[in-house]
């Protein structure tokens, strides 16, 4: 797809014009070393994850100053989508994963399909293009995409494994096809094992943008509370309807799918709040356990696990099934706890009741037991929110502990996450400091900006390394 152009003028309120002139002069030299060659980005799909949101976020500015832009996806069918996500748990050394045989078996259809896609995607192409492929799942693409001619970078979202020997499998099936490539580019130091071919090495961190609707301010005067009880999330007296609520045209229509015992959480409740897709990855069940076990029932606190529809996504299915059956266990504790389903038939939409979570909760938890960069980290910060996290991945790197956020002391700490939870209920001055200093980070190192001038410094290397 070709992209369009978004002006620079537009993140100027939020990070002035020192910055502003900063990527724009980048940019400028990234085109000009470019001399008309095209900047191509191939992902896994176009709406869901965060690569995706990611790539509409930086990518219209890039074209906005001239960089030649396109971003295509993968095809596959579904049995494709479930290997990679399996592949995907190993590279994140949390079971269950492809174990070496599973994996072998499935190289062979693995490999088809990018060779369907290559010969789908290189007519487009010629021998003077940069091309960036995304994630483990466009890895097969690298042998084709060099044997066309074109410089190929590889980026991974993909953060540090849980356990590192569960992840040298994943490792060990992308060698063949990552050691063909021009470029690796992370998130984060140390992602990739030492033992993968000796390629060159960035780091690009990421970056929010605070003009979607997952992070745009509402409507002046606009409490966050009305647009939860508009989705039935919360009770609130005087509840809008249905309406319009961003500093856009966007509209809340269709209410949340809700798994409970008994109504919404009631006006005013604190709310602690996870905001992640249905994975394993997420350890949605351990946040379950440690809310109901451990935050204390005194703060009248209830707890959401927010995700995205699931219909039409069986792994997602699987693991909401998982998180469901861990909460019917909880017996009367239940009824503080709520699985959320968002509708995505308009991402806007979903994007923006996210946004209203993030505003309205007391705590929001980030409780991985791996993540690429984990940005929902940096959504909740730069609306103030205070945040308790697991140490993984790019999350270190986003949370100063006990100055912007807590973290706990592993991933699976179930008592720390819920003790973290009561010090901020319980000192709400210390939350709202932990909030305004998470802000002033966000501010500083993960907007747009930083990660548009970041990848423009990558391109402008490769534009003059390989040639």
């Amino acid at each position: 797809m070709e992209l369009p152009g978004t002006p620079l003028e537009w993140i100027e309120p939020f990070v002035g014009s020192e910055r502003t002139q900063d990527v724009r002069e980048a940019l400028h030299g990234v085109r000009d070393l470019l001399d008309g060659r095209t900047v191509w980005h191939i992902s896994d799909n176009p709406v869901r994850g965060g690569v995706a949101e990611l790539l509409r976020a930086d990518l219209p500015y890039l074209a906005g100053e001239g960089v030649s832009t396109r971003w295509t996806t993968l095809a596959g069918p579904p049995e494709f989508r479930a290997f990679t996500k399996s592949l995907y748990y190993r590279l994140c050394g949390v079971a269950p994963g492809a174990d070496s045989a599973d994996l072998e078996r499935g190289r062979r259809m693995y490999e088809r399909i990018c060779a369907q896609n290559a010969a789908r995607l290189t007519p487009a192409l010629d021998r003077r293009s940069i091309v960036v492929v995304h994630d483990h799942q466009t890895a097969g693409l690298i042998p084709h995409l060099r044997a066309a001619g074109c410089t190929v970078l590889w980026r991974a979202h993909i953060g540090t494994p849980l356990r590192e020997d569960l992840a040298a499998l994943g490792w060990d099936f992308l060698h063949r096809y990552l050691s063909c490539a021009h470029c690796h580019i992370t998130s984060c130091p140390g992602v990739l094992p030492a033992a993968l071919a000796p390629v060159d090495r960035r780091v690009l961190r990421p970056s929010i943008d605070p003009l979607s609707p997952k992070n745009i301010p509402l409507h002046p005067g606009t409490d966050p509370s009305r647009l939860l009880a508009a989705a039935g999330l919360i009770e609130e007296e005087g509840a809008a309807p249905p309406g319009r609520y961003a500093l856009t045209d966007l509209l809340v229509r269709e209410p949340a799918r809700v798994v409970r015992a008994g109504g919404p959480a009631p006006a005013g409740a604190p709310l602690v709040t996870q905001v992640s897709r249905w994975d394993r990855v997420k350890d949605i069940p351990g946040v379950i356990r440690g809310f109901a076990e451990y935050v204390d029932p005194a703060f009248e606190a209830h707890l959401l696990l927010v995700g995205p529809d699931t219909r039409g996504d069986r792994q997602a299915e699987r693991v909401f099934a998982e998180c469901r059956q861990v909460w019917a266990g909880l017996g009367r504790r239940g009824r503080r706890v709520h699985l959320v389903r968002l509708p995505t038939a308009n991402p806007s939409e979903h994007a923006l009741m996210v946004n209203a979570v993030q505003r309205r909760s007391a705590v929001v938890i980030q409780k991985s037991l791996a993540e690429g960069f984990g940005l929902t980290v940096s959504e909740a910060a730069w609306k103030g929110r205070p945040v308790v996290a697991a140490p993984v991945g790019g999350i270190r790197e986003q949370v100063e502990h006990g100055t912007t956020g807590l973290l706990l002391s592993d991933a699976s700490d179930l008592r720390g996450l819920g003790e973290a939870v009561n010090r901020l209920l319980s000192d709400r001055a210390y939350a709202e400091e932990l909030g305004r200093n998470g802000h002033q980070r966000v501010l500083r190192r993960f907007l747009t900006d930083s990660s548009v001038l970041g990848f423009a410094r990558v391109l402008s290397d490769a534009a003059q390394r390989y040639r």
